[in-house]
């Protein structure tokens, strides 16, 4: 009897989503797309993009003893660096930041040790996953491994033995050249505007390879005709991935630049666009609010990117299609999110705001857990986790949040902005949710009124809103628990007071610095439902005020 063929597609548990990949990673290791893959071996860069971001000097004196920690991720090769490639073709933020070349950024901080250790994971990394890996070689995987090396191209070709230069540089005309065939497979939409952007870097980069680069420009074209609002805002309304945008988009403008073409219309009028929206949420300690799944990020990076907004892109005082307002009086800086967050995926942050003062963060929303495991992402995404209305309903009782409007208004003493959401439940009862933020022309003043009103709101057992604090800031809970005083680490003073009694001070978590969580606090008011004037509603006043020096 013969043999059963051990052909990968025999076995019969095989969805076709498996039978697919079986299938192209064949294609990819056949001779035949290899020879597809060769072509003009470069000997030089024509130019090399400035990466903003700050190199960590602990994560690189760390990296290079072969020791790695991100969030829940840890990966110790006992001092062999270049062993970290046996445990670089899993999942999860370690094999991200293995494979994306992250590294390179932060080994430019250990100068000539961090050139040794970055040879030798390069030559550890060609000999295994050079000729081919469907993993290695994901698209978004190899975009941004080519920009991090075509960024940091001195820390592995300065000085370096002809033939080693011969062969990195090789190996990215390679790398470029199945990128322009693989990119529009990158899984998700801002992958795919990410890879387009780094296929047109690393192409008009590297002699040869202009073509790829030109079919990563038209692809950029597309992808973000698909995925940027008027405003300049991406859809994700996420504010780290608006700042990579803008940096990344910078960098294909420079890279163009650099081979003495023009930057075409459509790629200077985005950047001028998306440089603007990200300058719109840097607050004054030069970091981003947190919002919709960003980190506080890199103050160089987000300094590089105001600075290259043209007068013709101020930023502005209200993202229109993104749904933010940014209100500033005096020191204080007030950000909310106004848009609608009915989307399955999204976070449900409609409502939620952040407030700082100088330079000292004062509430802020929990964060992103993405670099956590699903429980954490999925809690962090709830509407507990943001500075907002959460609802606690009656046993068998369902309210839904709907559609948000949103106006603004402003007179010599202050600026008033005013959201409304539509509630409703399952029987079709209907409600309003509306909230007035009101802060004063000197910034010192934050008053807020909440008010949950209609039949919708006999569903409901409690409103409660929560004010989580940022990690910075200290909080004292007054003995008779009608106040919260606040100190910050500029060492202002302020109190919180509201018409619901007594104040929590409870415990929170905060993921927006983008490591492990930080434990904080946060305050609670509640608000049970009374009828009046026969109708049901829930109400709150509150007021935060800069207590004067003593």
């Amino acid at each position: 009897m013969p043999a059963a063929s051990k052909s990968p597609l025999n076995t019969p548990q095989l969805g076709a989503r498996e039978v697919f990949e079986r299938v192209r990673e064949a294609w990819g290791e056949s001779p035949f797309y290899q020879a597809g893959l060769r072509g003009p071996a470069p000997d030089r860069l024509y130019f090399q993009p400035i990466d903003p971001f700050t190199p960590d000097k602990e994560v690189a004196e760390a990296f290079a003893r072969g020791k790695i920690a991100l969030g829940e991720e840890t990966l110790d090769c006992e001092g062999d660096i270049s062993a970290v490639w046996e445990h670089g073709s899993g999942d999860g933020p370690v094999c991200a930041f293995l494979q994306e070349f992250s590294w390179l950024r932060h080994l430019e901080a250990l100068g000539d040790e961090g050139k040794s250790a970055a040879r030798s994971l390069v030559q550890a990394w060609l000999e295994r996953f050079e000729k081919w890996s469907a993993m290695a070689w994901d698209p978004y995987f190899t975009a941004e491994r080519l920009v991090q090396m075509t960024c940091h191209a001195p820390l592995l070709l300065a000085d370096a033995d002809p033939l080693w230069r011969s062969r990195v540089l090789t190996a990215m005309a390679r790398q470029t050249r199945h990128l322009a065939r693989a990119a529009h497979r990158a899984p998700t939409g801002f992958d795919r505007l990410m890879t387009a952007l780094g296929l047109t870097v690393a192409g008009y980069c590297l002699p040869g390879c202009e073509a790829p680069a030109e079919r990563g420009l038209e692809m950029t074209r597309r992808e973000l005709r698909l995925q940027l609002r008027p405003d300049g805002g991406h859809v994700s309304r996420n504010p780290s991935r608006q700042l990579m945008l803008a940096v990344r988009l910078q960098m294909a403008a420079s890279a163009l630049e650099g081979r003495g073409f023009p930057p075409p219309g459509f790629l200077r009028h985005a950047l001028m666009r998306v440089n603007a929206l990200a300058s719109f949420f840097r607050c004054a300690d030069g970091r981003l609010a947190v919002f919709n799944g960003g980190y506080e990020d890199d103050p160089r990076a987000v300094l590089s990117v105001q600075k290259a907004i043209s007068g013709d892109a101020i930023p502005t005082e209200f993202a229109r299609h993104s749904g933010y307002h940014r209100i500033s009086a005096g020191r204080a800086l007030l950000i909310v999110d106004t848009i609608t967050d009915t989307a399955k995926s999204a976070f449900e942050s409609a409502g939620s705001l952040h407030f700082s003062s100088g330079r000292s963060r004062i509430f802020a929303n929990c964060g992103n857990g993405g670099h956590r495991a699903a429980a954490w992402r999925d809690a962090l995404r709830a509407r507990a986790a943001h500075c907002a209305l959460s609802l606690e309903t009656k046993s068998g009782g369902d309210i839904a949040f709907g559609d948000m409007s949103h106006k603004r208004a402003e007179d010599a003493k202050g600026q008033l902005l005013e959201v409304e959401r539509q509630l409703f439940t399952k029987d079709g009862a209907e409600g309003v949710y509306r909230r007035r933020l009101y802060l004063g022309v000197s910034g010192a003043d934050l008053r807020g009124e909440e008010l949950v009103v209609g039949n919708a709101a006999q569903s409901l057992e409690e409103a409660i809103w929560r004010f989580h604090l940022h990690p910075s800031v200290r909080a004292s809970l007054a003995r008779d628990r009608r106040s919260v005083i606040l100190l910050l680490p500029n060492k202002e003073g302020w109190r919180f007071k509201s018409s619901c009694e007594p104040l929590e001070l409870e415990r929170s978590v905060y993921c927006g610095a983008g490591g492990m969580p930080i434990s904080t606090e946060q305050i609670v008011v509640r608000a049970a439902p009374s009828a009046a004037d026969g109708q049901h509603a829930a109400a709150a006043k509150w007021a935060l005020r800069r207590l004067d020096p003593v």
